[in-house]
């Protein structure tokens, strides 16, 4: 498995780690277990740390992520910080994410480190 999901509470959020190569069928089965965990808790922050993918799904799979996602109610509540990758060639399809991501509706933004993408992330609460 090239991804796990992590409950924090504090701070409350979904963290989700990726890691190696990510196929489409991974990042899907990632996305149903964040999203789920998310009800599941009551949260709706999420932190997406790609910094250690070394391949990425192609950007029509993200698409149909995006697609599947927006289907839900759950999207308009959505808050995900992304971490980008270390291998500069995948940080297109993280970015790539950010954008399908805020025309569904995601509230969703890239950073480099962890720090900003938490404070970012905990920023607007209530």
């Amino acid at each position: 498995m090239s991804w796990k999901t992590i409950v924090h509470t504090d701070p409350p959020i979904i963290e989700t780690c990726y890691s190696g190569s990510l196929t489409k069928s991974e990042l899907f089965a990632a996305a149903h277990e964040t999203l789920a965990l998310g009800q599941e808790h009551g949260r709706h922050l999420f932190l997406g740390d790609c910094s250690n993918l070394t391949s990425s799904p192609s950007v029509f799979d993200l698409y149909q992520l995006a697609k599947k996602i927006s289907l839900d109610d759950f999207p308009h509540i959505l808050r995900e910080a992304l971490l980008l990758p270390k291998v500069p060639a995948f940080i297109e399809s993280v970015n790539f994410w950010e954008t399908i991501g805020r025309n569904r509706g995601f509230a969703v933004r890239v950073f480099k480190d962890r720090k900003t993408a938490l404070n970012w992330l905990l920023s607007d609460q209530g």
